[in-house]
């Protein structure tokens, strides 16, 4: 650290900074550089030391007063030789000034031109103008320079006329294309599409083709600027479409094999439209993928660029986005057995969305809702519905071929079985009401008539959930005095857990269906033959007993199953049931009769009846009436 010093610092430097700073001090004393010589100098430095009264120049020594006096000596030198200089300079510059100007303003240019230069060469020897005299040279190079100059001017009308044609035909190009551009505008408007300025470029021309009930990932895409193409052609610009057209395309397989593919159209010549059915294909696509997480348990499976619903163990339908130049370079495809049904599931999977979109144009006209508490679209229904009525067809496929057996196999026995479906039609011819239905399905019913006495109602309601259940309820006999046997002999199940009213009696699947109808036909067969023969069979055996002498006679009853009609004791009589044939996997019809046949005694013999006939094609009636013939006496 510095020691602490009380002196004070040395007095700023008063001294010129420049020479033209010192010129402009000697300028401001008196004379100037007239007056300044060394003794006047010499005076008024010895004049400032006397008063000075810190320095006393007695007291110097010789020696710094030596040194002192020969430094000051130095500096003059040196100052009077850059005065020196810069007069000369400053001289020189002015007689150059004067006798360039003295060509042009001899009075003035004479009065601050030096006399020795005025009288070594004279006022006007020196000038600035160019001289313009002509020389024999110049004269002969005036017609090439004309002729040059001609030549260049001709040079720069003909590109200046080349120039202008150019521009001409690029102006007339730029008409041709603009009014392209703005003819297929105007089509676009006229078509009803929305054209508007683009609300982030006002300059340019933008369409609405969207729609605006879609999903919000696709309403952003629904607005496209309209761009000129290169050939005047209308060009959108639509992000996440890249330009490339693609559709939905649905694919049945069947062991592997493509049985059926839905149709693949060519793009369309109105590129607006093409855009929308676009962004559409891809929503519905996004929708089919967001659907399928959520159906795992109905055998839909994701895959990387196809969603994938296993229908049975050979059969499986696939929806895959393609797109159309890719389908163009496959060339013709060959037509296939389940096109059409590929072609419709694609179709309903396309209406679907579109009322998914009518849906939500609803739910946002409803007030007191707003958007903020309304939170994320739940994924659409559009594969569970599919997938609802392919199970439903399959089921209604299972019971029309159970019931037609069933019948065959009655009629093969000589009664007059039958069954109507009655399916329930839709109502209205619009696409919303096709929505409805395919959403929202009614079911099916089955009118079977066993006998005329017993007659039920199989009503079959399809469920996204639990699958096709069924609801059976008796009717009345055909006859009005008469009365449904089945009412007492057997009922339908009344499973209270199953019930969703009080009338409800449900059964879930073909198989519990099936088990009652296998029940109810024996018990139906029973109380018919019953009330058919009986009476005449017992009053023709009261009659032969009678004349016999005998007061009592075998008396038919109807068994405790209601599946049978055997005397008192139980060992003779005809008994019904209705198995399923093990080889053909078809009900039949199968009779067991217990008699006395002649003087054979007791008599079992055995009646099968199948769809395709009857052994030895004797009516039940017959068989029925010679068993319970034929009883043992009392």
């Amino acid at each position: 650290m510095n020691p602490l010093s009380l002196q004070s610092g040395p007095p700023p430097n008063r001294g010129p900074k420049s020479i033209a700073e010192f010129i402009q001090r000697v300028n401001a004393e008196p004379g100037g550089f007239r007056a300044l010589n060394q003794s006047e100098l010499r005076r008024q430095i010895e004049a400032k030391n006397k008063h000075d009264g810190d320095v006393d120049m007695d007291d110097v020594p010789e020696v710094d007063n030596a040194a002192k006096a020969k430094e000051l000596i130095t500096a003059r030198d040196e100052l009077l030789k850059n005065i020196n200089i810069a007069y000369r300079t400053a001289m020189s510059t002015l007689n150059l000034i004067s006798l360039l100007l003295s060509k042009e303003t001899p009075v003035q240019a004479a009065t601050t031109l030096t006399p020795e230069l005025r009288n070594l060469v004279g006022i006007g020897s020196l000038g600035a103008t160019t001289l313009d005299a002509p020389t024999t040279l110049t004269q002969s190079r005036i017609p090439d320079n004309k002729m040059a100059a001609i030549g260049m001017r001709l040079l720069a009308v003909n590109k200046a006329a080349d120039s202008l044609e150019s521009a001409a035909k690029r102006l007339e190009t730029e008409i041709n294309l603009e009014t392209m551009y703005w003819n297929e505008v105007r089509e676009a408007s006229e078509r009803g599409w929305s054209v508007f300025r683009h609300p982030d470029e006002p300059h340019t021309m933008g369409v609405k083709f969207g729609f605006s009930s879609a999903a919000p990932d696709f309403k952003a895409n629904s607005i496209a600027p309209m761009r000129r193409a290169e050939d005047g052609t209308v060009r959108l610009e639509h992000g996440r479409l890249a330009g490339v057209s693609k559709r939905l395309q649905v694919t049945i397989s069947q062991n592997d094999k493509v049985v059926g593919q839905s149709f693949l159209p060519r793009p369309l010549q109105d590129h607006v439209k093409e855009a929308r059915d676009t962004v559409f294909a891809q929503e519905l696509w996004h929708e089919l993928n967001r659907e399928g997480r959520t159906l795992l348990a109905h055998d839909v499976r994701l895959r990387k660029d196809a969603v994938i619903y296993t229908d049975d163990a050979k059969r499986t339908v696939g929806f895959r986005l393609v797109a159309l130049d890719e389908a163009d370079d496959q060339g013709s495809v060959e037509l296939k057995p389940e096109d059409a049904e590929a072609e419709r599931i694609n179709n309903i999977l396309h209406l679907l969305l579109i009322n998914a979109h009518r849906h939500n144009g609803l739910k946002r006209s409803e007030q007191g809702i707003p958007s903020a508490n309304r939170g994320p679209t739940p994924p659409y229904n559009l594969l569970l519905p599919l997938i609802t009525d392919r199970k439903h067809e399959k089921v209604m496929s299972q019971c029309i071929g159970f019931l037609s057996a069933l019948c065959n196999s009655l009629r093969a026995a000589g009664l007059n079985t039958f069954f109507t479906l009655t399916e329930p039609a839709i109502s209205g011819t619009s696409t919303e009401s096709l929505a409805v239905f395919l959403l929202n399905p009614t079911g099916a019913e089955f009118d079977l008539t066993i006998t005329p006495e017993s007659r039920l109602r199989i009503l079959a309601k399809p469920s996204s959930t639990f699958g096709t259940r069924f609801q059976v309820c008796l009717l009345p006999p055909l006859q009005p005095d008469q009365k449904n046997p089945l009412v007492w002999s057997y009922p339908p199940a009344s499973d209270a857990s199953m019930r969703t009213t009080t009338n409800d009696i449900l059964y879930d699947n073909t198989a519990k269906l099936f088990q009652y109808l296998h029940s109810a036909v024996p018990r139906a067969l029973t109380w018919h033959y019953k009330a058919l023969l009986l009476p005449e069979i017992e009053a023709a055996a009261q009659a032969a007993a009678e004349a016999a002498g005998r007061d009592r006679w075998t008396k038919w009853i109807v068994d405790t199953f209601n599946t049978a009609l055997v005397d008192d004791v139980g060992e003779y009589g005809v008994r019904f049931d209705f198995p399923i044939d093990n080889d053909s996997g078809h009900p039949q019809l199968h009779v067991v009769g217990d008699f006395v046949e002649g003087d054979s005694g007791k008599t079992h013999r055995e009646w099968t009846w199948t769809p395709a006939g009857g052994s030895g094609r004797e009516s039940l009636s017959n068989v029925i009436g010679h068993v319970l013939a034929n009883r043992p006496t009392s």
